[in-house]
């Protein structure tokens, strides 16, 4: 049985919970550093109340940890849907997430407009392109070829593939940046506490 009061217990037992997705050793080595701190304001002379002020809910001080381990799982393993989970799981907290989300979601629009029109110009070549109008204008989509002049033909395809590809890299590399840059700053902000 444990020598900590019960409010401790308590709040220990919570984080452990919180920290439930990280693996044993982190989870366990946390806990008891944790615990190490907390006995060391007790013995200071500090009440269990104000002992766990300085840690916050065990929610949100467990999500420290797990945010630190998806970030470094993702770097690691530079994969596109880890990353964007990091991204999206800090977008309403974290203005480089959120930036980058726009970033990403552009560039989204951007890929989705260029397969529609490479569907659209494999199966109807004839009436799909970049099309200028005699009166002036532009537009990219389908038209009656009699109304205006296609500008690149056959052109079309590598320009839609050129763009899908600088899409995702553009989204790696602005994934990355992020990623990165979310863990610099978490590092800095833990180093000052």
């Amino acid at each position: 049985m444990s020598s900590d009061p019960t409010e401790i217990e308590e709040w220990l037992r919570r984080l452990k919970w919180a920290l439930a997705s990280m693996p044993s050793p982190e989870r366990d080595n946390i806990l008891e550093e944790t615990r190490s701190h907390l006995r060391e304001r007790l013995v200071a002379g500090d009440t269990p109340s104000d002992a766990l002020a300085g840690f916050g809910s065990p929610e949100d001080y467990a999500q420290c940890f797990v945010d630190e381990m998806r970030m470094e799982g993702a770097l690691r393993s530079k994969d596109t849907g880890a990353l964007l989970h990091v991204i999206t799981s800090q977008i309403n907290r974290n203005f480089v997430a959120a930036l980058a989300g726009i970033g990403i979601a552009v560039l989204g629009v951007f890929s989705f407009f260029a397969l529609v029109t490479l569907i659209a110009k494999v199966f109807d070549p004839v009436r799909a392109g970049v099309w200028r109008f005699p009166h002036g204008g532009f537009t990219i989509g389908i038209v009656n070829p009699a109304d205006a002049t296609e500008l690149l033909g056959f052109w079309l395809y590598p320009l839609c593939v050129g763009v899908l590809a600088l899409s995702w890299l553009g989204g790696r590399m602005l994934l990355l940046w992020a990623v990165r840059r979310i863990a610099r700053n978490r590092g800095a902000t833990l180093r000052k506490r």
